[in-house]
């Protein structure tokens, strides 16, 4: 059985190596973004990588911007899980993602003016599925390590898409690993939370998903 003080390491090691599934979440509205704002379709436009040397200055700081939002909403995540977990341990961190990480990512982004969220090709709530424009990346990389996939910022046209590989960690294996294990440890809590849960399996090393952010040129 984890120890509480091996269970805070694997919430803070899953959290800083981007690997909690979060609903993605725009700014704007509960349910409606911001027109502004909305992610850019495959209709709209279609997704070309954007090579490192052939970035402007525009480009630059949009990226920077996306990346800043991901970086707050890590901090934010790992301070409210943290303090759950501390009080309740993971059943109470579950509770944190259910109910409360959409209204923190939505914040999350509104200040920054982002269009935020995470995904994966093994989704833990279905409703994370991937933008339009990052479905491909997402698929394409299902069976890539995550050592070999890169960063990967795609043209939107008047805005940058952003991709950051979540890697899983050793200690990531806890709440996304062994199907049988993380059943017998967090099966309850999680069928009750996540009844289509498919984020499990995963090894060291593997490929976890992505964060995604959008952001304005």
């Amino acid at each position: 059985m984890i120890t509480h003080s091996r269970s805070l390491s694997v919430l803070i090691l899953v959290i800083t190596s981007l690997s909690l599934g979060l609903m993605a979440v725009r700014a704007g509205g509960r349910d409606t973004p911001a027109a502004d704002l909305a992610p850019v379709t495959q209709a709209q436009v279609e997704p070309a990588v954007i090579a490192p040397g052939a970035m402007d200055a525009a480009t630059t700081a949009a990226v920077e911007r996306a990346e800043a939002a991901i970086r707050a909403l890590q901090v934010t995540l790992v301070g409210r899980l943290t303090e759950e977990w501390n009080q309740g341990g993971a059943a109470s961190a579950v509770t944190v993602c259910r109910d409360e990480a959409q209204p923190l990512t939505r914040r999350v982004a509104a200040e920054h003016e982002v269009a935020l969220g995470r995904t994966s090709h093994r989704l833990r709530n279905p409703l994370n599925a991937a933008p339009a424009w990052a479905v491909s990346f997402v698929q394409s990389h299902a069976a890539t390590r995550a050592a070999d996939a890169a960063p990967v910022n795609v043209d939107l046209g008047d805005r940058v898409g952003v991709l950051r590989p979540i890697a899983t960690m050793e200690m990531c294996t806890a709440c996304h690993g062994d199907a049988a294990a993380v059943e017998k440890s967090l099966g309850t809590v999680l069928r009750k939370a996540y009844p289509d849960d498919k984020a499990v399996g995963f090894a060291v090393g593997d490929l976890r998903g992505w964060m995604w952010a959008e952001a304005k040129r």
